[in-house]
C-alpha cells in the first residue's frame, strides 16, 4: 500500500513541472496604453471613472461642474518611462449622443518613450495612419468596431500626447 503512495506521490511530483511550464505570465501592458485605457474609462463616461483612476495610482478628482450637461475631471499620474502625466477628461451630454473626451500630457517625456505610440498603434481595436519623420511620431486612429471613437496620439519635441474623443449614441432615442 505504502509503495502504491508513494509511487503515487512521485507520479505527481513528476508532473507538477510540466503544468507549470503552461503557465506563462502575461507581458506588462506599456505604460501608454494603461494612460489610454484610464482615458477611455472617462470619456465613455463611466460614473466611476474618478475611482478606478485613483486606484490605478492617479491622482484624480472631478473639477466643479459648469452645467447639469458638462462633467470635467482632472488627474495626474508619473509613467515610468515616459514622465509626469497630467490628464483632463469632459463628458457632454446632449439629447441623442453623450460627447466625451480625455486629453493626457507628457509635457517632457524622461525616458526612452520610442514604443508610446507604437503601443497604443498596435492595439486590435484601433485603425488608422501613422506618419514618422523627423519631427516625431504621430497616428491618427479610430475604434475598429467603433468608428465613433477617434483618438490622435504623437510623441514629438520632447512631449507625449494621447488625445481621445468618444460619442456614444443614447439607447432608445430616434436620431
Amino acid at each position: 500500500m505504502r509503495a502504491g503512495l508513494a509511487l503515487i506521490a512521485a507520479f505527481c511530483l513528476c508532473a507538477t513541472p510540466v503544468v507549470a511550464q503552461g503557465k506563462t505570465k502575461a507581458g506588462a501592458v506599456p505604460q501608454s496604453v494603461q494612460a489610454l485605457e484610464m482615458c477611455e474609462t472617462f470619456a465613455k463616461g463611466d460614473v466611476l471613472a474618478v475611482e478606478a483612476a485613483i486606484e490605478k495610482g492617479w491622482d484624480a478628482y472631478e473639477e466643479t461642474a459648469e452645467s447639469p450637461y458638462v462633467k470635467s475631471y482632472s488627474g495626474s499620474k508619473e509613467l515610468p518611462g515616459i514622465g509626469y502625466a497630467t490628464m483632463f477628461a469632459l463628458v457632454e451630454d446632449y439629447p441623442n449622443n453623450t460627447f466625451g473626451y480625455c486629453r493626457v500630457d507628457v509635457t517632457e517625456v524622461t525616458g526612452d518613450a520610442g514604443v508610446a505610440v507604437q503601443s497604443i498603434q498596435n492595439l486590435d481595436r484601433y485603425e488608422g495612419q501613422a506618419i514618422q519623420n523627423s519631427d516625431g511620431t504621430f497616428a491618427s486612429l479610430t475604434g475598429k468596431t467603433d468608428k465613433n471613437r477617434m483618438l490622435l496620439t504623437h510623441l514629438a519635441g520632447g512631449s507625449f500626447v494621447i488625445q481621445l474623443s468618444i460619442i456614444t449614441p443614447k439607447a432608445g432615442v430616434d436620431e
